[in-house]
């Protein structure tokens, strides 16, 4: 026995169609996202944190306006930056109650670019030494690079595989 359509059937096919075509791509999905795929943005980026600094040694946190000669904006705690050397400037915002800074008549001019060779596995803390009485000496400084812990590796359970089975033979 054959079935022919109504035309006033037409549009519920064509929704189950689509019905069936959004099941099947939410089911495939969780598959796909676990296959292996190039390294993610933030796997070949470089962390660099700009803030908050260590009042207490003189060092301010930094506001960086620019990479590589380049005005950028860019979150005020810290940033991504791909590996590399690059240069990076900004603005600081200075505590002269804890650093015994005297001078009156304060110049501040600018200050070069620091420039640092970036490289993944490592994260770059940046900021604005003011240590000296002297503003001539006063800079943006790489006051420590901390490595990176190494991602825990996946286990065959992580993964939605089946672990393999030891073989006592």
């Amino acid at each position: 026995m054959i079935h022919y359509l109504k035309p006033d059937r037409l549009p519920l096919t064509q929704a189950v169609g689509k019905l069936v075509l959004l099941v099947f791509v939410l089911a495939v999905l969780p598959v796909y996202a676990q296959l292996e795929t190039e390294p993610t943005e933030t796997e070949v980026m470089v962390r660099v944190v700009t803030g908050p600094a260590r009042p207490a040694d003189c060092l301010a946190p930094v506001a960086v306006t620019r990479i590589d000669g380049q005005l950028q904006i860019v979150p005020a705690l810290g940033f991504q930056i791909e590996p590399g050397i690059h240069t990076i400037n900004g603005r600081a915002t200075l505590d002269f109650n804890r650093c015994g800074v005297t001078d009156n008549q304060l110049q501040i001019g600018s200050v070069p670019d620091l420039e640092v060779n970036f490289e993944v596995g490592n994260t770059y803390y940046i900021a604005f030494d003011y240590n000296s009485q002297n503003t001539d000496e006063w800079s943006l400084v790489l006051w420590m690079v901390e490595q990176d812990e190494p991602p825990e590796p996946l286990s065959f359970q992580d993964t939605g595989r089946p672990a393999p089975e030891d073989d006592t033979q």
